[in-house]
């Protein structure tokens, strides 16, 4: 088994054939990485003239001089020959990198709603292959501690837009009334509008307090992935906001009107005035909020998306809002157009990507998950992430010097 350089041609024929295929490993990722300056190779592994396996290596510079090949989200590989794969990384990384850093999306468990688990034993078997054949596992991380996501909430899309909504949560259909009620639409956003488009994603990061990508990269994904990029912002119109409120206070003013006859003209009773106190507090709500949606723009831009459509499925790779609006819930309206488009697009699978510790109720995060649970869909685990050290010397000295700066 050998390890060598292969053309674009061969590896994206290789990838695009694939159950284990991402946007990570896409040659627009590829180019994407050459315009940030990144030194990376497109890699094929064979096995006398047969390929076997593929991976885009992206060199990390770490120890000033030294690097570290990252297989992105791959190699693209059964895992079937461990100790001869071993050995080809080894000889294509020595005096190349000082370890070879690979997360594969092979999956480790599947949850349903209920947090229920479809065990993988073969896949935990792997894990066990792996680390004895040399790679050392950095374990089950439950938050964003490495490259890539360990979990992450998709959507397999068997059926038509509208079968697919009836396995929404309550909580989900309810919000997503509440979206439309109070005005909330979605469109889709032209690359002039990525400056409207960042703005959420920057109030969003530093909101959560985590990095946000620049604008210059989002400026290199359209550059690269062109029309497989959706970008979206999600508005309030102002006019169908106020049409509902007026229509919503109309009905509770009739109602209120029928009670006080009944009022009048019947036995005045606890479970009669208790209605009536419910109605006009409703009233005094609407109204109140009719006189803030006066006050809005036509069109007020409260939230934005990003999706990358590749292979067989449409990821959200970034979204944020302006928290001012959280209570027209956005993510309400992005989600479903998301998952509308993906139906459009004869999609298999929709990814809302990366979350945190599904299993943890109090993180402050868990919320987002909720969300996206809501929408259906299983929760994937990934096996986690491996380094295979070439320099032994120089690969624990860099995780010493690592641990020193994280203190």
């Amino acid at each position: 088994m050998i390890l060598k350089k292969i053309d674009e041609k061969t590896y994206e024929k290789f990838v695009k054939s694939s159950n284990m295929s991402s946007f990570y490993q896409s040659i627009e990722w590829y180019h994407l990485k050459l315009d940030e300056n990144k030194h990376c190779e497109l890699l094929g592994l064979y096995e006398e003239d047969n390929l076997v396996g593929v991976s885009l290596i992206i060199y990390v510079k770490v120890l000033r001089k030294h690097y570290y090949a990252y297989a992105s989200r791959g190699f693209i590989y059964d895992y079937a020959n461990l100790e001869e794969f071993k050995t080809s990384l080894k000889e294509y990384f020595k005096g190349k990198a000082i370890f070879v850093k690979i997360d594969p999306p092979i999956i480790l468990n599947l949850y349903d709603k209920s947090m229920e688990k479809e065990f993988n034993l073969e896949n935990r078997q792997l894990i066990e292959r792996l680390k004895y054949v040399g790679f050392i596992h950095h374990g089950f991380n439950m938050n964003f501690e490495t490259e890539q996501f360990r979990f992450v909430h998709a959507i397999k899309l068997e059926k038509t837009f509208a079968e697919q909504a009836k396995l929404f949560s309550k909580s989900t259909k309810k919000n997503m009334a509440s979206a439309a009620f109070r005005g909330v639409q979605i469109k889709n956003a032209s690359k002039d509008e990525l400056d409207e488009v960042y703005k959420f994603l920057e109030l969003s990061s530093e909101r959560k307090d985590f990095i946000n990508l620049n604008k210059k990269f989002y400026e290199r994904l359209l550059d690269n992935f062109k029309d497989l990029v959706r970008m979206y912002l999600v508005y309030i119109k102002k006019d169908t906001y106020i049409h509902n409120l007026e229509e919503k206070i109309k009905i509770e003013e009739d109602k209120l009107k029928e009670l006080k006859y009944k009022l009048e003209h019947d036995n005045v009773g606890k479970k009669l005035k208790k209605e009536e106190e419910i109605i006009n507090n409703s009233l005094i709500k609407y109204k109140d909020e009719l006189e803030y949606a006066k006050n809005l723009n036509d069109i007020t831009y409260i939230a934005s998306m990003i999706t990358i459509t590749k292979y067989k499925e449409v990821v959200s790779l970034s979204s944020g809002m302006d928290n001012t609006y959280r209570k027209f819930n956005p993510k309400y309206v992005m989600y479903p157009k998301m998952i509308q488009d993906a139906f459009s697009d004869k999609l298999k699978y929709v990814n809302f990507l990366g979350i945190k510790n599904p299993f943890n109720k109090d993180d402050k995060d868990y919320g987002i998950y909720e969300v996206k649970r809501g929408f259906g869909g299983k929760t994937v685990e990934y096996i986690g992430e491996f380094d295979l050290p070439i320099n032994i010397v120089l690969y624990y000295t860099y995780k010493i010097i690592k641990k020193i700066k994280r203190k």
